[in-house]
């Protein structure tokens, strides 16, 4: 049995082919997405470490000078 590949298959194969770009597309965004939220919770995580280690030096800063 021989299957010509027609106008049919080639129009599928093209919907097929805008379908996995607009899932990839998707995933990049979800991941762009993720990225930001990693970095914006890291950089907040290193200001309270910073606030944190800025208090402790003044505490000894403080009682060292009393």
């Amino acid at each position: 049995m021989v299957v010509s590949a027609g106008p049919l298959s080639s129009e599928k194969a093209e919907m097929n082919i805008l379908e996995i770009n607009e899932k990839l597309q998707k995933k990049q965004q979800f991941r762009s997405l993720q990225e930001k939220c990693f970095v914006t919770q890291l950089a907040g995580f290193l200001a309270n470490g910073q606030k944190k280690y800025s208090n402790i030096k003044s505490w000894f800063t403080l009682r060292n000078e009393s």
